[in-house]
C-alpha cells in the first residue's frame, strides 16, 4: 500500500493564506485511491485536527514537528507533555541567554496571531501545546550556538522551520513516519511505500527518508540544498509553490501509477 505524508505550511497550505484550495483535485485523487494522507506538521493537534476535518480525513497525525504523534492506536498515552519542560529550561537560562528566545508560551493570542498570519481562533489552537515550543532566537550566531549546547545537555534539540526555530525532542518527523508506517504494515499485512511533501529544514530529514520526496517550492524561504537522494531521482522540486505544487506532484504520482 501508499501512504503520503505532507507537511502543511508552506506545502499543502498556502504561505499566507493557508487555504489548500489549489490541492482539490489531488486531494480528490489519493481519496478516490484509498490512499492515507498523513499530515505532517510544527502544528498542534488542536489545530490540525480541523483542517483534517475539513479536508475529510481521520487518519494518524504527526504534531509538533514530530515530536508527538496523534490518532495512532494505542500510542497516546506513551507520549509525555515537553512544553512545560521546555518553558522551565527557559525560564533557568543564564543571565547573558535570558530573554533571546521568545516562543508561543510568552506571547498573547493577538501576538501569536500577528506573527503567523493566523486569525485569533486559530492562534488559540496554536498556543495549545504539549510536546515543542516554537519561538524566535533573536541573538547573534555564538549565542545561538551556547543555547542550543544548553538545550541538548537536557535531551532537547531547536530545529528551524519555515518561521520558527522549534525546541522539542530529540526526534523527527522522520522517526514519527517510520512508527506510523509500521503501524500501517501491521494493519493491512502489506509492504508500505511512503511518499513525503515538504519545503522548509525541518521536512528534509523525512522527504530523504521516503521511498518518493518532494520539495515544494516556496518563494518566502530560501530551497532546501541538493542532497544524494535528490540527484539520484528519488527526490523531486515542483515548479510552482504551496499547494499548487503540491497539486502538481501528487497528480504527477497519480499519472505514473506511483
Amino acid at each position: 500500500m501508499i501512504v503520503v505524508f505532507t507537511d502543511l505550511d508552506g506545502t499543502l497550505l498556502d504561505h499566507e493564506t493557508y487555504s489548500y484550495d489549489a490541492a482539490l483535485p489531488a486531494l480528490a485523487a489519493l481519496r478516490a485511491r484509498g490512499i492515507p494522507l498523513v499530515l505532517a506538521s510544527s502544528k498542534t493537534e488542536a489545530e490540525m485536527r480541523p483542517i483534517a476535518n475539513s479536508i475529510g480525513i481521520d487518519h494518524p497525525m504527526i504534531v509538533e514537528n514530530g515530536a508527538g504523534i496523534a490518532n495512532l492506536p494505542g500510542h497516546d498515552a506513551k507520549e509525555s507533555n515537553h512544553f512545560d519542560s521546555l518553558r522551565r529550561f527557559l525560564q533557568a537560562l543564564p543571565e547573558p541567554l535570558a530573554g533571546l528566545f521568545q516562543g508561543f508560551g510568552d506571547w498573547s493570542v493577538e501576538e501569536v496571531a500577528a506573527r503567523t498570519g493566523l486569525p485569533p481562533a486559530a492562534a488559540r489552537l496554536a498556543k495549545h501545546r504539549r510536546f515543542s515550543e516554537p519561538g524566535l532566537f533573536a541573538g547573534n550566531a555564538e549565542q545561538k550556538a551556547e543555547f542550543c549546547a544548553h538545550l541538548d545537555a537536557i535531551g532537547y534539540q531547536a530545529v528551524q522551520g519555515g518561521r520558527f526555530l522549534t525546541l522539542m525532542p530529540k526526534t523527527s518527523k522522520a522517526e514519527r513516519m517510520a512508527e506510523v508506517i509500521a503501524h500501517y504494515r501491521d494493519v493491512s499485512g502489506e509492504p508500505v511505500r511512503s511518499v513525503a511533501l515538504g519545503d522548509a529544514p525541518n521536512d528534509l530529514a523525512m522527504l530523504e527518508a521516503a521511498e518518493r520526496g518532494f520539495i515544494i517550492a516556496n518563494p518566502a524561504h530560501a530551497p532546501l540544498p541538493v542532497t544524494e537522494r535528490e540527484r539520484m531521482g528519488f527526490i523531486s522540486r515542483s515548479r510552482k509553490a504551496g499547494p499548487e505544487g503540491w497539486n502538481e506532484s501528487i497528480l504527477r504520482l497519480v499519472e505514473t501509477g506511483f
